[in-house]
């Protein structure tokens, strides 16, 4: 992998073009020479960043095995054409724009050729090809494919490439080779509380999920499948979920919820005592509890979680702000993420709460959570695609407010790993240009650049989560 470069080597690239700002006292703000300077600092920067390696703290890769098997499977997966570039987060803004269910489902069937394809796809992908997430798409078939567009005249070879790729070790060229990532860690929205079917590796981790077993919560067959006998007591409820976090929890890089898209995160503190009938009650026939009996039960439960977390030293990513998809999202509930956050951030202070996607689009008060609470860290997964602008000021605020270990800057958050590179290449961009503003507006010493670009690209996820713990794990 490449090497990082070090604070004598980048000061070597820099040190000429950032002392012209310098000359008789002139600030870079004021100096007539800025054009020069930002288009040489941009440059110098972004070979920096471009060989530091991230750990990417948060995807939803199915695993390899999976792609390979159902490769040719047009019941399991989406036709492995160029289709399948637009299967997430794409396909909203492609709905968005007018595109209809009909023909989304038709641009990721099996039914049609890639030239049909794009001939349905063409004015859609005209009408958003602005937005961080069809860049991504680009920037992706530029790192893997060598084309700088998708168009009429490459849509099939691109798809034949697509196919051919999909082979073992595939994974780990895309993620180590192609987009410098060092390490990723999943969180699978298939495999239930923890995916078993394969080990953590030096490329690969996973998250034990908590939204089906606590936050969530709806029916207690979940629960009932990881107890030996049928549960029908709290206690009992409590005790396998103890029983979870001893059989995955040293296996777990972290714990991934993202409960917020169907309730408030506002957990209150709710005594065993006070929901012991409520619980028996839930056992038999949850149909007919009120709503807000269901999120005491809820709320009692995912505090067990934490409880068994923190004991095992395991950070909590929470969802927080923006939804995915498209013509759902209830914007007020997002925008009381953070505030019914406090309360449990309060209770459980040796717990670390990772808080993703920079809960856009109140990313404000994240960095203000993070520079006032010891346990509260921010996550930029999925930020740089969703709006890569605001993603950009956002570390460069983040970084003139809140300690610089307090971040967490990539996690792709995608599917498909043929996406992941786009991503990756986003973020680059931003963390560069966020890093030059920092310099030129005299915030950020040019000494001291390489050093955090390392600790915000990996060193932070590396202090944070655990994997030689885990690795250790499934050797004993």
């Amino acid at each position: 992998m490449p090497k990082n470069i070090n604070r004598r080597d980048f000061i070597g690239i820099t040190g000429s073009t950032l002392s012209l700002s310098m000359v008789n006292g002139t600030s870079p703000s004021s100096a007539t020479d800025i054009p020069n300077l930002s288009k040489q600092l941009i440059s110098n920067l972004y070979e920096l960043v471009d060989k530091t390696p991230f750990i990417d703290t948060h995807e939803h890769l199915p695993s390899e095995a999976d792609r390979i098997a159902n490769k040719n499977n047009k019941e399991k997966t989406p036709a492995p054409d160029f289709g399948m570039l637009f299967s997430h987060y794409a396909d909203s803004d492609l709905q968005v724009s007018g595109m209809s269910d009909k023909e989304y489902k038709k641009l990721t069937s099996w039914d049609l050729s890639p030239q049909e394809k794009w001939e349905m796809l063409a004015s859609y992908y005209d009408r958003c090809r602005n937005t961080g997430y069809l860049l991504c798409v680009r920037e992706s078939i530029s790192a893997l494919y060598g084309e700088a567009d998708l168009n009429e005249n490459n849509c099939e070879e691109i798809s034949q490439k697509i196919k051919d790729d999909i082979q073992p070790g595939f994974y780990r060229r895309i993620l180590r080779d192609v987009a410098n990532i060092e390490h990723a860690q999943i969180n699978c929205l298939s495999s239930g509380v923890f995916r078993e079917s394969e080990p953590a590796t030096d490329l690969l981790s996973f998250d034990l999920s908590t939204v089906g077993i606590a936050s969530s919560i709806s029916k207690i067959g979940n629960l009932n499948k990881f107890s030996d006998r049928p549960i029908k007591t709290l206690k009992q409820a409590h005790e396998t979920i103890e029983h979870i976090f001893e059989r995955f929890g040293p296996k777990a890089i972290s714990v991934k919820d993202q409960s917020a898209y169907g309730r408030p995160l506002l957990y209150e503190n709710i005594k065993d005592e006070d929901i012991e009938t409520t619980f028996k009650q839930f056992v038999q026939k949850p149909s007919l509890l009120k709503l807000e009996e269901i999120k005491a039960i809820q709320d009692n439960l995912f505090r067990k979680c934490l409880q068994c977390a923190t004991e095992y030293k395991l950070p909590i990513k929470l969802h927080t702000g923006y939804f995915a998809g498209h013509n759902g999202m209830d914007l007020s509930r997002v925008r009381n993420n953070l505030c019914d956050l406090v309360p449990l951030i309060k209770d459980f202070p040796n717990t670390t709460f990772v808080l993703m996607h920079i809960s856009y689009p109140y990313q404000n008060e994240l960095i203000a959570l993070c520079k006032h609470y010891r346990n509260v860290y921010a996550d930029m997964c999925w930020s740089w695609i969703i709006d890569p602008a605001s993603a950009t000021r956002f570390l460069k605020e983040f970084l003139t407010a809140a300690p610089a270990n307090k971040i967490f800057t990539f996690g792709g958050d995608y599917i498909p790993v043929e996406l992941v590179p786009g991503h990756a290449r986003i973020a680059r961009k931003g963390i560069t240009l966020a890093i030059t503003q920092l310099l030129h507006e005299g915030w950020l010493n040019e000494s001291d650049a390489p050093a955090l670009i390392q600790r915000i690209m990996n060193q932070n996820a590396h202090e944070t989560f655990n994997l030689p713990r885990v690795l250790k794990a499934y050797k004993a």
